[in-house]
């Protein structure tokens, strides 16, 4: 393969898609709903007392596991996006740079780079 073939409205589509998913998945995954759980679990006082415990602590550590999910999927749309917006221009060099600035905010969820230097609209 000699060169890349980009489709703009191809990607666009991709990461339409991948966004209104992650919303989805968001708007169902909410506190609130992770709340109604462990409320449920405390109608038994002391008899259902290590059960809301343990779920507490389940949903502990799979929250900190969305978060991640989160910030990997943002991270992708954002560096997709603006990677395949300075390939198209030419600029092959920063289309590298916010590939490598994608995967640092998908490690960290600090997606400053993106604020500053990504391509505004």
């Amino acid at each position: 393969m000699t060169g890349w073939k980009i489709q703009p409205a191809d990607v666009q589509s991709v990461l339409s898609d991948v966004q209104v998913t992650a919303e989805e998945l968001g708007t169902a995954l909410t506190e609130d709903k992770f709340q109604g759980v462990l409320d449920g679990l405390s109608w038994g006082g002391a008899l259902t007392a290590e059960v809301a415990a343990a779920v507490n602590a389940v949903l502990s550590d799979q929250g900190t596991n969305l978060a991640n999910i989160g910030n990997r999927v943002t991270a992708g749309t954002l560096g997709v996006a603006n990677a395949v917006i300075a390939y198209n221009n030419g600029q092959e060099e920063m289309s590298g740079t916010y590939q490598a600035e994608l995967l640092k905010s998908a490690e960290s969820g600090d997606f400053q780079y993106f604020v500053d230097h990504g391509y505004q609209g």
